[in-house]
């Protein structure tokens, strides 16, 4: 690595469980961990978002500057390796320029496949009067991967199935007991016995979280409730997880406590030095 890396180490209390913590460039710094890695999850600098906190990125400008990181990340992942881009497009002169989904688009012609767009749901949108717009209440997670069948636990985020089972499932007509074409003749159909019995199912693809309100020192800090999903969903108990642009730390929160090895690269020595203190802080105990 080059002499202005810098990296320190977290060990989770009776564990095996680490967090690496590395001051540097990610495309610098995962040339040293290509093939190694089984999921990457960030949220990157958004685009002129915070001039006074990162190198600002012009919309226009965003999809070529992303495109640079993607051989570092393509080429550490493992082949059932998945990538997860936690973002949302800006507001430009009063309308939505679209540098996400272009980004997107960049990636897959690139060679990654776009598995799966999930929808972080923002239960507690920040307040405010907008003369065109509503309260932005959600972002994009946008799941891309190196196969078109990557590493997916979906075992690993069922939730249970609730209380309307219970009524529902009680008294099952005819049509409850076979696939049969819905009343409008949509084409769809589907058999609800099949739910008898069952305590859990698998949850959609939005995920409801709430905004971090607590000062983080850091401008863009995500609920733990979004890299820990992910890291169950898509990393394996023995895997490896980084996040490029780590920020104050989170994802290796989430990792530490769910017992996943991780590393957290920022180019900010006072970003690094917060998430050093958060994860001895809240990733680090025992009691997890």
């Amino acid at each position: 690595m080059s002499l202005s890396i810098k990296q320190t180490t977290i060990n989770k209390a009776h564990s095996s469980t680490t967090c690496t913590v590395i001051q540097g460039d990610s495309r610098e710094v995962l040339q040293e961990y290509a093939g190694q890695v089984d999921l990457i999850v960030t949220s990157p600098p958004y685009a002129d978002a915070r001039k006074k906190h990162y190198d600002s990125v012009h919309p226009d400008d965003f999809p070529e500057w992303f495109m640079t990181f993607h051989e570092p990340f393509f080429d550490a992942l493992k082949p059932t390796g998945s990538l997860v881009i936690n973002i949302k497009d800006k507001v430009v002169d009063g309308v939505r320029h679209r540098y996400v989904w272009r980004t997107i688009d960049a990636l897959c012609d690139a060679g990654w496949f776009a598995i799966e767009d999930y929808i972080w749901h923002k239960t507690n949108p920040m307040p405010g009067w907008w003369p065109t717009r509503l309260r932005d209440g959600w972002e994009y997670c946008f799941h891309l991967a190196k196969s078109k069948r990557p590493l997916f636990g979906a075992d690993e985020v069922r939730q249970p199935i609730g209380d309307w089972a219970n009524s529902r499932l009680k008294k099952l007509g005819e049509n409850d007991r076979s696939r049969h074409n819905s009343v409008n003749k949509s084409g769809f159909g589907r058999d609800i016995s099949k739910w008898v019995g069952k305590k859990t199912v698998l949850p959609s693809n939005v995920i409801s979280a709430a905004v971090v309100g607590k000062n983080k020192r850091h401008p863009a800090v995500f609920p733990e409730e979004l890299p820990s999903f992910f890291i169950k969903l898509l990393c394996p108990e023995d895997g490896l997880i980084v996040d490029p642009f780590a920020g104050s730390g989170t994802t290796g929160i989430a990792a530490m406590k769910l017992g996943r090895d991780s590393i957290m690269i920022d180019n900010n020595e006072t970003y690094c030095e917060v998430a050093i203190q958060r994860l001895t802080d809240e990733g680090s105990s025992d009691s997890q």
